[in-house]
């Protein structure tokens, strides 16, 4: 039986397009908006904050707003696929060319991949040897963001309800059958603890992905090399970091648009 996306292609085009556009115009800047609009002043009145502790707040904030969503752009954006024939490597009966060592043909894309890692459905768009590195560095953000957020959030939500009657609404949230027995309406105490529970989920799913893709660039392989352990090698990590951050891998860390060219025995040059 072929999968869905195979029989739908279109479907699964128009859902991995709304997926994308839906957490780059939508979800990151909503969040970035309530903690700046909502969460951020009220901390500001309840703590008392002084001026330079308010604009290095801001600071932090705006840098981790940056990087989430230009590494994201740009792994959307930048292109990692076989533009002309190889001399040598392996045949492609789809793209009928020789490609490099390390390139695979992607049916969703329908396109052979330079190093590729694998699909994102999640960003519409194949991961390989020139925006890996964006990808990675994305899901690194949002892990370190969604802690920091969490941090205020939880401080936040603590101190606007001192009472604690916000951990019942956290019960109920994690067991709707206690609707039942704590007849209370929901209010927005609810919608606030949703909001945190909405940030320890983006952790756990962001630092997962972030821990495994870079175990993988660590050990110097790809997520389809990672089924094999005899392909890992860890003794050159500092070579495979650079293979995929590039030569100033330390800038590319903290700036999206950081000029750091790849090695060219990486690129095959």
């Amino acid at each position: 039986m072929k999968p869905f996306s195979s029989k739908y292609p279109l479907i699964q085009t128009i859902f991995s397009k709304v997926q994308c556009y839906g957490v780059v115009f939508v979800l990151i800047p909503g969040i970035f908006v309530f903690q700046l609009a909502v969460v951020f002043p009220n901390l500001v009145t309840i703590l008392d904050a002084s001026i330079p502790k308010q604009i290095t707040h801001m600071c932090l904030a705006s840098f981790c707003f940056i990087n989430i969503v230009g590494n994201m752009v740009l792994s959307m954006l930048i292109d990692s696929s076989v533009k002309r024939p190889n001399k040598e490597g392996t045949y492609c009966d789809y793209c009928r060319m020789m490609r490099p060592a390390k390139s695979w043909h992607c049916r969703r894309c329908n396109v052979c991949i330079l190093k590729r890692d694998h699909h994102c459905t999640f960003i519409a768009r194949c991961i390989g040897l020139y925006n890996q590195r964006y990808f990675i560095l994305f899901l690194g953000h949002v892990m370190v963001s969604m802690t920091y957020a969490t941090y205020y959030n939880y401080y936040y939500v603590s101190a606007k309800f001192e009472d604690h009657s916000w951990i019942v609404s956290a019960f109920r949230i994690v067991n709707p059958l206690l609707r039942f027995i704590i007849p209370e309406p929901m209010g927005i105490k609810d919608m606030y603890v949703v909001y945190l529970f909405m940030n320890v989920g983006l952790i756990i799913w962001s630092g997962s992905l972030f821990f495994y893709h870079f175990r993988n660039v660590v050990m110097g392989v790809t997520a389809y090399e990672a089924k094999y352990p005899e392909l890992m090698n860890s003794v050159n990590w500092k070579e495979n970091l650079i293979s995929v951050f590039g030569t100033k891998w330390y800038l590319a860390m903290v700036w999206p648009l950081a000029d750091s060219p790849l090695p060219d025995y990486v690129k095959g040059e």
